[in-house]
């Protein structure tokens, strides 16, 4: 004989003709379940009045259920935003629209403490009830959002440090750059010192151009300790709008400081980006665009004279790419899986970072960054970006903004 069909937790409860017995068993069934959720569930009524918590939302908020029920919900929210939910429910009950029902949505909440932090809040309306109800499910990402804010630091801290190693690598450049400046400031005070002592009339034109040359000389450092500054500052994201053909050529510049380039040259194909502009972080781009330079030089190891080769061609109305291209030993099979992974390294030197910063910064950006094969031997990197658009420029301020104040306008 079939056993009888058990009924589901809802039908124990709609189902009239059940004994009190059943209805009890359902309800502490229903209550068990409401008090062992580990988010906080609150129901209120159409003006906002607590009328149900579970011990969730007791603990989260540090109120005991006397001081909750028959309160307006608004009190487990700062001030600046009180208003917006009554409003909310207002017009939902006046329209049917669904600004929050429904919804998921990131807010700010309020401890009893008077502790702010940070929730996800689910708003539902509870069908067939005797009046109108809505539950609330809410979780607490306060510990969420610090994670998030350490792993960006994280990022940011590799990031510099990957440039400081580049920066390292590049010292016997930069002294050899800055040197020849300064040779020349020393030779020209030695002219104008000879000069301004010899017993014949002294040449006021002479002195001039002299001088002048000290100070072109004098110019051509300070441009060259900049450019470096600017490279290994610490530096928070920042997006604008930037131009790609003189970022690169920008990158080839400071590129060229380094005493491992005797022997390359960079080629440059940048005809179709003449007037192409990004929406991005300039410092993040050139970083990218240095990274992989120097790891295309660094392949070229032992192919003195071949040079690097940069070229830039559209994939779309919308989307360009930049090609970094050598003529080295490639990517052998063992290492093309892990060539992006943090800590990966082929070099006998170096913290493995390079590739696994530029990936995180080209996503970051909307791109993508891949490699293949160059026939008949090398490697091409390459990565892709979106071109400047208004509408991407008003979106990323508004998501700032919307970050900054925890609300939309």
């Amino acid at each position: 004989m079939d056993e009888p069909r058990k009924l589901t937790l809802p039908q124990l409860l709609a189902n009239r003709e059940n004994s009190d017995e059943t209805i009890k068993d359902a309800c502490a069934q229903l209550i068990g379940l409401f008090n062992a959720t580990p988010d906080a569930l609150i129901v209120i009524d159409h003006k906002g009045l607590i009328e149900l918590v579970n011990t969730a939302t007791q603990s989260m908020f540090l109120y005991d259920e006397k001081d909750l029920i028959g309160n307006n919900i608004s009190m487990l929210m700062p001030d600046s935003i009180k208003n917006v939910h009554d409003g909310f429910l207002s017009t939902y009950l006046q329209t049917g629209k669904t600004n929050i029902i429904g919804k998921g949505r990131k807010l700010r909440a309020v401890k009893s403490n008077g502790n702010e932090f940070s929730i996800f809040l689910n708003v539902g309306e509870v069908a067939n009830s005797s009046h109108i109800q809505f539950v609330g499910i809410i979780s607490d990402i306060s510990e969420q959002e610090i994670q998030h804010k350490i792993l960006l630091k994280t990022k940011e801290k590799l990031a510099v440090a990957t440039r400081l190693s580049a920066m390292g690598e590049l010292a016997a450049g930069i002294a050899h750059e800055i040197n020849q400046p300064l040779t020349a400031i020393l030779s020209y005070s030695q002219a104008a010192k000879r000069l301004t002592n010899t017993n014949e009339t002294v040449n006021k034109e002479q002195i001039s151009d002299v001088l002048d040359k000290i100070a072109t000389q004098a110019l051509r450092a300070n441009e060259v300790i900049n450019r470096l500054r600017t490279l290994v500052k610490r530096h928070s994201a920042q997006r604008e709008k930037i131009a790609l053909y003189p970022l690169i050529y920008e990158a080839v510049r400071i590129t060229n400081l380094d005493e491992r380039m005797q022997g390359h040259k960079i080629e440059l194909n940048l005809e179709e980006i003449q007037s192409i502009e990004l929406f991005g972080d300039p410092i993040q781009i050139q970083q990218v665009l240095l990274n992989l330079i120097r790891n295309a030089v660094d392949a070229m190891e032992q192919e003195k004279g071949m040079p690097v080769e940069i070229k830039c061609r559209w994939l779309s109305s919308k989307e360009i790419e930049v090609s970094i291209m050598d003529f080295g030993m490639g990517i052998n099979a063992d290492t093309s899986s892990s060539i992006f992974s943090p800590f990966f390294t082929t070099k006998d030197t170096g913290m493995g970072m390079g590739l696994s910063v530029c990936q995180t910064i080209i996503h970051g950006h909307g791109g993508r960054i891949y490699y293949r094969s160059r026939q008949p031997k090398g490697t091409i990197f390459s990565f892709s970006l979106p071109v400047f658009t208004e509408l991407q420029a008003s979106v990323f301020q508004y998501l700032q903004e919307f970050k900054a104040t925890g609300r939309e306008k």
